[in-house]
């Protein structure tokens, strides 16, 4: 199925901005015909290569490791019939891979969901979730900066446990740092370049020779 929406995005690493990670960023949503309270919207990020500015080059070792197949997903589940939204995946808290953290990316796929979710329920009560950050590999500060800009409340627990909250959707902020992080649109249905599984390679090489060529 064709995403609703995709997009190439670069994103600068926190301290070092010269240095990229550019992907793929595809929005979707998904309904259930024998459950139709439910809607699903998943946002998920597919990285395809690391641009060092500094160097004008293209990290051939880090690029050569994402496969072209590595993608990390975020979700948010709206419940019509409660009136409630919650953010996943379902197994643990809203995360990257760390290997592509700090470059603004998970903010960026974020933001898009609490857009969606604020356009469509923008009064609906938000689940609130409990974590044990020791197995999700997980810095407190950095989970911190990245739920606090979105709106959510946190409580740390002694001694990895943490509490996320908000109280409605339409509370939440869709933001994130516009001069980490850039999309850019590209002509064509999505479906022409969408899927780095089958065209990673090729949509590689439209960043190298679009965005990076007069770098």
């Amino acid at each position: 199925r064709l995403p609703d929406e995709a997009r190439v995005v670069r994103g600068r690493q926190w301290g070092a901005p010269r240095r990229e990670l550019w992907g793929v960023v595809a929005e979707r949503t998904l309904r259930l015909p024998l459950l139709p309270h439910l809607e699903c919207r998943v946002a998920e990020l597919w990285p395809l290569l690391f641009f060092d500015r500094e160097r004008r080059q293209v990290d051939d070792q880090l690029t050569a490791g994402l496969g072209f197949s590595r993608v990390n997903r975020f979700f948010l589940v709206a419940d019509r019939r409660r009136g409630k939204c919650r953010f996943g995946p379902p197994h643990g808290t809203l995360a990257l891979d760390r290997a592509w953290r700090s470059f603004g990316l998970g903010s960026y796929l974020l933001a898009r969901l609490i857009s969606w979710g604020g356009a469509h329920y923008p009064g609906s009560a938000v689940t609130t979730e409990h974590f044990d950050l020791q197995p999700l590999d997980i810095d407190r500060p950095m989970l911190n900066s990245f739920c606090r800009r979105a709106g959510f409340d946190l409580i740390f627990h002694a001694p990895d446990g943490v509490t996320c909250c908000a109280k409605r959707m339409e509370l939440l902020s869709a933001h994130y740092d516009r001069q980490r992080v850039e999309a850019f649109g590209c002509e064509g249905s999505p479906g022409d370049w969408f899927n780095p599984v089958f065209q990673g390679e090729k949509i590689a090489t439209l960043i190298r020779e679009t965005w990076l060529r007069d770098s």
